[in-house]
């Protein structure tokens, strides 16, 4: 059994890329050939090597511990500050980077990779002198240099984690010329020094998987259908979290565990299976620094009010919906130099 509806029901999807920017010819041909692959069984998605998996868990656990030491999980928005970008300006731009992604068939990872390096890089301590701290003061005031840092740092996540390039000049002209290739390329380099070169931080995906690795010897008895059930709702609940600027204040591990929970109350089988499997993941969260259970039943209610239907965006709108209009934010940006 394939489960492929985490995939379709996050804004935009890429049927309905038909945009004037971005013709066929840009895109690499080996993008656009389909492969037949073996359909492999959910779990073997998880690891085996509990071992490795538990310390690398922990080792992650400890980078989160310390970033909230350095106050990066306190935001970097203000609504009541009207000079300041807004949290549905980074939606706009986290759906347009789903757009892109989506286009290429590209995994929706390298836009929660992306968003994690814009949200580090705006949320450093204001003290430093460093003209990457420049760059990020002035990006939470001017929504052109805003955009610039994400298109930067999709720029960088989708050479990180994809196995094709999208060129800094595609890049350009996926966005109209709105930036030249220089403007991407010298904020890509100033993102990254921004972030000391740290650009390898697991998505709240990558650690949910860790952790239904951790339970899986456990409970391995499971069909293999709610397994896949499990992980196509964690998949599609942390993509979701992805848009929402209140998961950028929050651990990633928090919304990991956040998106698992919900996952099992909402759509495994029995009440028998989601009782063991509950079990399973309160016991793994004593075996680790995680957040209180509270910060984790807060996560947990916001995200469960995300995914209500009434706060989606509706089916019409998706059909509507193509880059070139989302790239729109380019032309009607007000760009300081």
């Amino acid at each position: 059994t394939t489960h492929t509806y985490s995939d379709e029901r996050l804004l935009p999807r890429a049927s309905g890329l038909q945009s004037a920017v971005l013709h066929k010819h840009f895109i690499p041909e080996v993008v656009t050939q389909s492969f037949h692959n073996k359909i492999m069984e959910p779990t073997e998605n998880l690891s085996r090597d509990t071992e490795a998996i538990a310390d690398s868990l922990a080792a992650m656990i400890m980078r989160e511990r310390t970033n909230a030491s350095c106050s990066y999980y306190e935001g970097y928005l203000n609504s009541s500050d009207p000079n300041l970008i807004t949290a549905d300006d980074r939606m706009a731009l986290v759906d347009w980077c789903y757009c892109v992604v989506d286009h290429f068939q590209f995994s929706r990872e390298t836009v929660a990779s992306a968003m994690e390096m814009v949200d580090r890089f705006l949320s450093m301590p204001s003290s430093s002198a460093d003209d990457a701290v420049r760059v990020a003061y002035e990006a939470l005031r001017d929504q052109s240099k805003f955009q610039l840092i994400t298109i930067a740092a999709l720029y960088t996540a989708i050479k990180i984690n994809e196995k094709i390039v999208v060129s800094s000049d595609l890049f350009s002209e996926m966005c109209s010329r709105a930036y030249t290739v220089e403007e991407i390329e010298d904020m890509e380099r100033t993102l990254l020094r921004g972030l000391s070169w740290r650009c390898h931080v697991p998505t709240a995906h990558q650690v949910g998987l860790s952790i239904l690795s951790l339970i899986l010897p456990s409970v391995d008895d499971i069909p293999e259908a709610t397994w896949g059930i499990l992980m196509d709702e964690m998949k599609y609940l942390t993509e979701l979290a992805v848009r929402d600027y209140y998961f950028s204040t929050q651990r990633t591990s928090t919304v990991a565990l956040a998106a698992l929970f919900n996952g099992i109350i909402s759509n495994t089988s029995t009440m028998e299976i989601q009782e063991l499997l509950g079990a399973f993941l309160r016991a793994t969260m004593e075996c680790f620094d995680f957040d209180h259970p509270n910060q984790i039943a807060a996560a947990r209610s916001r995200l469960k009010s995300l995914a209500r239907p009434k706060t989606l965006l509706q089916e019409e709108d998706v059909d509507e919906r193509s880059l070139d209009d989302s790239i729109k934010t380019f032309r009607v940006s007000n760009r300081s130099n």
